[in-house]
Parts: structure tokens; sequence; C-alpha cells
């Protein structure tokens, strides 16, 4: 097998029709079949089911193309290792972080690398978990510091850094901000504002509301990220949101509050993610060691 090869079994795949993909490839139709054949031949079942509409991968293709795949991440990652050597780019540093993470331990972090080391750039990418995971296993992101996933990739390493809260907020004038006993049930007769439905916060709080045996959520405004712009619609509303602990005091004097309530899927693990056996450059190396640090120090504080 080669380089090109694992081009081949993406195309396919991805395609489903071996047509479709060989035009995407630039390749006859016969050529690509006998690429195949080849591969199907070398690992010694078929990789490919065959159907009158197309082909999709077998168990054993998926296999073979996860494998293959790391193959060409790895293959990927010794070019990027050897470029950075011959033109001086080792200080380029790819982190990608959560949008709804207290960033006061990354951003210390990130000046302490900017004041150690005057040429290191470093490129910053701020998305939802699953973009940032897919990112981070194509090899687009060196670091990434999120959530820690609940059942995380086997490529994927998680080392964990603190505990996280998120808190229910509502307009400091809301009714439910009187109550001392409040209830989920109370919680789900409300409006809300939320992230997307696959997102992990949404999910968790659906699963929450369905163990409880209330209706679903009434979801009015629904968001991309839950930012500190869009939570203030909250205001002057009986809507429902999620904050981080580090918005709070920011939220309040914007009138807006968090609610007598503590929820347990609100707690979360934050968690520095990397790609096991992946080539990490020596400015990599020096993040990683910083947070790691910065994490122990903020834990006995």
């Amino acid at each position: 097998m080669n380089l090109n090869d694992i081009d081949y079994l993406v195309a396919v795949a991805e395609q489903r029709h071996v047509g479709r993909a060989a035009e995407a490839l630039g390749l006859t139709q016969p050529a690509l079949t006998r690429a195949i054949a080849r591969l199907e031949a070398q690992a010694g079942m078929p990789l490919f089911e065959r159907h009158p509409k197309g082909v999709m991968l077998t168990t054993a293709g998926e296999a073979f193309l996860h494998r293959a795949q790391r193959i060409r991440i790895e293959y990927d990652d010794a070019l990027r290792e050897m470029h950075q050597m011959k033109t001086g780019e080792m200080g380029i540093l790819r982190i990608g972080y959560s949008p709804s993470l207290d960033d006061r331990l990354l951003m210390s972090v990130m000046r302490r690398m900017l004041l150690e080391r005057p040429a290191a750039r470093i490129h910053l990418t701020e998305k939802l978990m699953q973009y940032l995971l897919d990112m981070l296993l194509d090899g687009q992101l060196d670091l990434v510091v999120a959530p820690a996933p609940v059942s995380p990739p086997a490529q994927v390493e998680v080392l964990p850094l603190y505990q996280d809260v998120l808190h229910v907020i509502a307009d400091l004038e809301h009714p439910l901000q009187r109550r001392r006993d409040l209830q989920m049930a109370d919680l789900a007769a409300q409006p809300w504002l939320l992230p997307a439905p696959h997102t992990p916060l949404r999910t968790a709080l659906n699963t929450l509301v369905l163990q409880a045996g209330l209706p679903e959520l009434v979801v009015r405004v629904e968001v991309t990220v839950i930012s500190l712009n869009n939570v203030g619609l909250l205001r002057g509303t009986r809507m429902l949101g999620i904050g981080s602990h580090s918005s709070l005091e920011p939220l309040r004097r914007e009138g807006i509050g968090a609610l007598p309530i503590s929820l347990p899927v609100l707690r979360r693990q934050i968690a520095l993610l990397l790609r096991k056996d992946a080539y990490q450059s020596p400015l990599s190396q020096r993040f990683r060691q910083l947070l790691l640090t910065k994490r122990g120090s903020t834990r006995a504080a």
C-alpha cells in the first residue's frame, strides 16, 4: 500500500460510488477499480460491499481505513516536522479551545509562553467540542483544552486539568430568583436559551429532563455558541440559560444572575486533549508542561 491508496480508500468511502470517487480523484473508473481490487488482495478480504447503487465499507474495510488514515496523519506529521526544521518554523503552536471555557488558566499560560519564547506564534481556534476533536484527529490542531469527552476516541489522550461548574442563569427579576427550593420541574416549565441539540450540554440537560419524567425543554432561542453577548437576551424575559462560573460577575452587571440550584450535569472536567503518539514540537511540549504545572498550583491554592 502507498499513500495514494489511502486517498483512494477515503474517496470511495466518502462518495460510496467508484465512478464519483474516480472523478473526484481525477482517475478513470477502471484504474480506481483495479487499485481497490489490489488493496483487497493485499488485505486478504473484501473492503467494500457492492450494491446496485454503489459501495459501502465492510467491517474489515472500516478497520483498514481507520489504520490507513492514522498512517497518513503520522506521515503528514513527519513532513511537517521536517518542514519546520528546514524553515525554522518550529515556533508555531496550534491550540483549540471550547467557547464555554473559563479561559483564564489557558490565557495565563499563553502569556507565559509568549514572554518565554519571543519567536513563538500561536494559532487559536475557538469551536464546539465535536469540531475540535475532528480537527485534532485530522492533525489540524496540536492540542485542545476543553471539557473532557464522555467517550474519547481511542487515539486521544485526556489529561485532566480542573473541575468546572456551570450555572442556570436568568434575569435578576425572574420569579425563580426568589425561590430557595427549586426543582428540575420548575426549570423545565420555563423557556430556554440553549446550544444546538447535538452538543454535550444540551444532551445532558435533555437526559436529566427525561429521567425526571418531565416534558422536553422548550428552547425559544438556539445558539451555536453560548456567549456573554447572546445570554444578554435573557434580560427582561422569563428565559433561562447556562453560564460559566467565570461569567457570573460580568453577567450580574448586565442584570443576569445564577439561580439557587445546582445540577450534577453542570459539573464537568476540563482537560488537555492530544493525539496519542503524535509529533509534539518543543513549543507544544513546553505549553503542555506549563499548563499541567499551572493546574497543579491552581489545585493547591
